[in-house]
């Protein structure tokens, strides 16, 4: 039976009469389709680790931006460091550091489109869950308040040798059915605490891709082109550094709270 034709005043009207007449069918009461597809999509995912696998990344990019930091084109050298080139060297440091960052970033969106697949699956499963719970709530009130009104319903008459007791077996089919109820409503509480840390990354990461890292890449840009470094250009690239190192920070934050 669908969930659009169940209804508690239906089961007890229709349903379990039939059933009670036909006590060999009382473990059918309650079955229902199991969302196991949408589950095994899901766990695939959930298994491929694209969301930890993106936050790892950001980890990795955190680091580059060590090494990106505007303040290195700064720092003055010893004249035994500008002997060495201690000055040359920062600046290309910075140089390989930037370049290798936009390439970890394409990497990140990569796994971001990953996270995005995971969303989707879950929500989809998230859906099914929901409709079970749903289904189970109304087909347990509907067994329960039928057998407070129907208190001779499956009990055997006086004398007769009845050993399938139909009573005591429904009695227990609800139960059964409350503990497949408890493990849907954990699997729910998992699953969007699961969807919480995932929308929570992707929030952070897509701040990130498209406003933060543009911003730290015009700055970035104009440090390099330019042929004195201007304190003010100096301080507006450091500033978008430290607001994208942030950023990827809280990212990784909420993957580990």
């Amino acid at each position: 039976m669908s969930q659009e034709q169940v209804s508690v005043a239906r089961l007890k009207e229709e349903v379990l009469p039939a059933l009670f007449r036909e006590p060999t069918t009382l473990g059918e009461y309650g079955a229902g389709e199991s969302p196991a597809d949408a589950l095994e999509e899901f766990s695939n995912l959930l298994e491929a680790g694209a969301v930890s696998a993106l936050a790892e990344k950001l980890g990795e990019v955190v680091a580059k931006l060590a090494d990106a930091d505007p303040q290195q084109l700064v720092q003055k050298s010893s004249w035994f460091g500008r002997l060495l080139g201690r000055e040359v060297e920062r600046q290309l440091v910075y140089q390989v550091a930037r370049k290798t960052l936009d390439e970890v970033l394409e990497e990140a969106e990569s796994l971001a489109q990953r996270v995005r697949d995971t969303l989707k699956a879950l929500d989809d499963v998230l859906a099914s869950h929901a409709s079970e719970v749903e289904r189970l709530r109304i087909y347990l009130q509907a067994g329960r308040e039928f057998l407070d009104e129907n208190p001779q319903a499956g009990v055997a008459a006086a004398g007769a040798l009845d050993f399938d007791r139909p009573r005591e077996r429904f009695a227990r089919k609800l139960a059964n059915l409350t503990t497949l109820l408890l493990s849907h409503e954990m699997s729910v509480t998992q699953l969007r605490l699961t969807r919480t840390q995932a929308v929570h990354i992707l929030d952070r990461f897509s701040e990130t891709e498209s406003v933060l890292v543009p911003v730290w890449r015009q700055h970035s840009f104009a440090l390099i082109t330019t042929k004195t470094l201007n304190p003010t250009l100096v301080s507006e690239a450091s500033r978008a550094h430290r607001a994208l190192m942030q950023s990827l920070s809280k990212s990784l934050e909420s993957i580990g709270s």
